[in-house]
């Protein structure tokens, strides 16, 4: 017995998400790294910490299983023609979390509160700053990819099925 009409639009409509969340993704990362680049010739100001601490979040696996994961948070002051601004933005794309809190820590050294920081902002938007500004995160590449990857496994495995009761009759 095949997939029958219905099974194919369930997939159809599975594959589709898929691709276009992958697809999604990977705009999404193609446009903060040019914006990491472009963020390269802002202008800068001396600027100050504010706040400097470890976020804390849980994260549960496929598995049902809690993973803590970590991400510093530098809360800085500036100010560009006599507007004082705040941000948190160490640098462009979406923000990642890691597994160790000692990593986190170990940034976090760079930016003692009180600290004097360069920042970087956007001349057309001075409210939007980052104090690293050639460094965009990885983290929508990866999502892309898991999600091309999925789908396109997911088509290859059908594909298989269908082949091989195909073959069979």
């Amino acid at each position: 017995m095949g997939m029958g009409w219905l099974g194919f639009l369930c997939l159809g409509v599975f594959l589709l998400i898929f691709i276009g969340a992958g697809i999604y993704a990977l705009n999404v990362y193609a446009r903060e790294k040019k914006k990491a680049t472009t963020a390269q010739t802002w202008p800068s100001v001396n600027g100050r910490v504010v706040e400097a601490y470890v976020a804390e979040d849980v994260q549960v696996d496929s598995e049902g299983d809690q993973n803590r994961v970590f991400a510093p948070r530098v809360v800085y002051e500036y100010e560009v023609n006599g507007q004082t601004y705040q941000n948190n933005r160490l640098r462009l794309g979406i923000e990642s979390f890691i597994g160790s809190r000692r990593k986190v820590e170990q940034e976090l050294a760079r930016f003692p509160v009180g600290s004097a920081v360069k920042v970087y902002y956007n001349p057309d938007n001075p409210a939007e700053a980052v104090l690293q500004p050639g460094v965009s995160s990885k983290a929508a590449l990866v999502i892309g990819i898991t999600f091309l990857v999925i789908a396109g496994m997911t088509a290859c495995l059908v594909g298989v099925a269908v082949l091989v009761s195909v073959l069979s009759q």
